[in-house]
């Protein structure tokens, strides 16, 4: 790449990631309404890392604060927080570094494969890709994991097969780093990898071989000080995961809804049905005509990649997310082909258009437009995936913003002020599981709000008045209850509350927005719960929820 080209590079690359923080900071004002599930936790986890922040009963170690993730995001949250503050705006300012980490390693992958012209095509398309889009703005470990995946990409490309030396401890620093963002970096860098081992037969060169022994050595070094310590709980957490892909009602592994689940889910989620056409023409134009430079390097990160998730059982949009921007690198290589030629030109800035116009809608809706239109239904589990032409929503979890109260604050202001009236602690059980209503959430509200609140969400069997045994407060809602296969119990436990009236008092009553409502109680475990329990059995005050449907969120 010569001086001129690097320039004009970096300068794409700031100019987009500007546009697209803008468009999100602008979106970011608008929206009101809490982070849903996993990045309301990963927030969480940022928390830990903060002093002031710690709750009493706080993390033994450094190596624990993070959960079962690494902690290199958690990281990036928890700077930003102590910068400005604790917020959940805030947190995704932690991402601002990762996109424009994605857009110009993208933007030097491409011009090292297949030309400049390319690159910038390719740089142009991952910015204007709906689904990355939605992500850039979202506390998950996957939108920096695909930037560490494009990054390792084009450290491992750099490093020549590991003739050069310095190059090669950049791969595995750059390995560290991804690494302790997500494990599942190895799975999108281990079939380039042994591609390139293998192509240059680097096993009869000593100087290469000791060069990918340091690479190796580094990135085991600075990733094993977190997986070490971790290693168990891994081990038990990988089992349990797959446990709840089989309960979400994922696809079995070895099956043909598995082999085609990621690609429905490109076409219909990641790319919609305009980009993923330009995908396809440019993967069958690579196919027959060929990168400028060695295309089968970026044919065995996309297939190896896709390969590892597609052998879990778990599985969901996200898990891609670093595939997106190696695949449009072949779009850029079919677009810097096309002629010199006023239709060319024109059809080109129809497509820049088009993609413009798409990303104003899943950002800030066109009300006159659909919400999708789906052209052929697909797979269906827990959620049913389709095949769409576009969406202007993700199951209305990821979309245009909304201004939206879900009463977390009041409701833990409410408890905090009759517990300390009472002189209990603030326990509080929660029985729906909904996006934006649910206790991961709740519990990340009482953190920043400062409140000694403990929040659980309750989805064991009912038994009775002891399946509350450990709490002082509840909180139920009337309709929805959220994911089937979290909230399978919600409505016997609700009904345990409305038939013993005189053990849950109700506290307040919370109109939501999704037109239910919620509903505080305290559990009476004086001397008046007891009598009031022991007249409860056989008693039915009313039926609770009927005809209320099924949850329509999926865990982000």
């Amino acid at each position: 790449m010569s001086e001129k080209q690097r320039i004009v590079g970096l300068l794409l690359v700031m100019l987009l990631t500007a546009a697209l923080w803008v468009v999100n900071l602008l979106w970011l004002r608008k929206d009101t309404r809490p982070p849903v599930w996993d990045m309301a936790l990963h927030q969480s986890y940022a928390l830990n890392y903060l002093p002031q922040a710690l709750p009493a009963a706080q993390p033994a170690s450094l190596t624990e604060r993070s959960g079962n993730y690494p902690p290199f995001v958690h990281l990036m949250i928890a700077f930003c927080f102590a910068v400005l503050h604790p917020d959940s705006k805030v947190a995704t300012l932690a991402n601002i570094p990762a996109t424009f980490l994605l857009l110009w390693a993208v933007y030097q992958l491409a011009e090292d494969l297949a030309g400049a012209a390319a690159a910038r095509w390719a740089c142009l398309l991952t910015a204007l890709t709906p689904y990355l889009i939605w992500m850039s703005r979202e506390t998950i470990l996957d939108y920096w994991l695909a930037a560490w995946v494009a990054a390792g990409l084009l450290a491992l490309r750099r490093t020549e097969a590991f003739a050069s030396h310095p190059r090669s401890l950049h791969f595995g620093l750059t390995c560290a780093l991804g690494l302790l963002t997500k494990w599942f970096f190895a799975g999108f860098l281990i079939a380039p990898l042994l591609y390139v081992c293998i192509k240059s037969r680097i096993w009869r060169d000593r100087s290469r071989m000791i060069n990918l022994a340091d690479a190796a050595l580094i990135s085991i070094l600075l990733a094993g000080t977190w997986y070490l310590p971790n290693l168990p709980n891994l081990t038990h957490y990988f089992v349990e995961n797959a446990r709840i892909g089989a309960r979400e009602g994922e696809p079995a592994v070895y099956s043909f809804q598995s082999l085609i689940y990621y690609l429905r889910l490109l076409e219909g989620y990641q790319l919609f049905g305009i980009l993923f056409f330009v995908l396809l023409v440019s993967a069958i134009r690579v196919w027959r005509k060929g990168l400028k430079t060695d295309g089968m390097f970026l044919l065995a990160a996309i297939f190896g990649g896709w390969l590892a998730m597609t052998l879990l059982r778990t599985k969901d949009p996200r898990f891609t997310m670093p595939l997106l921007g190696p695949l449009l690198i072949l779009a850029g290589a079919w677009l810097r082909d096309w002629k010199r030629a006023w239709w060319a030109t024109g059809l080109k800035v129809t497509l820049i258009l088009v993609l413009g116009f798409q990303a104003y809608m899943i950002n800030f809706g066109v009300r006159r437009l659909p919400e999708e239109v789906v052209l052929v239904r697909g797979y269906s589990g827990s959620l049913r995936w389709d095949w769409n032409l576009y969406l202007q929503h993700y199951f209305h979890i990821l979309g245009p913003p909304r201004r939206e109260d879900w009463k977390q604050e009041e409701i833990l202001r409410k408890m905090a002020e009759d517990a300390n009236a009472k002189g209990v602690a603030q326990e509080l059980a929660l029985i729906p599981d909904l996006p934006r209503f649910n206790s991961v959430n709740f519990q990340l509200a009482a953190r920043f709000r400062g409140y000694r609140a403990n929040v659980a969400h309750i989805q064991s069997e009912p038994n009775g008045m002891r399946s509350f045994d450990g709490f002082n407060y509840l909180v139920l809602t009337e309709g929805d209850q959220g994911m089937s296969w979290s909230t399978v119990w919600s409505r016997a436990l609700n009904q345990i509350v409305f038939d013993n009236p005189g053990v849950y008092r109700l506290i307040a009553l919370y109109p939501l927005p999704d037109g239910g409502s919620a509903r505080l109680y305290f559990i009476e475990r004086g001397a008046a719960g007891k009598a009031a329990a022991a007249d409860a059995p056989g008693v039915r005050r009313r039926p609770y929820g009927a005809g209320a449907s099924s949850a329509a969120g999926a865990r982000a």
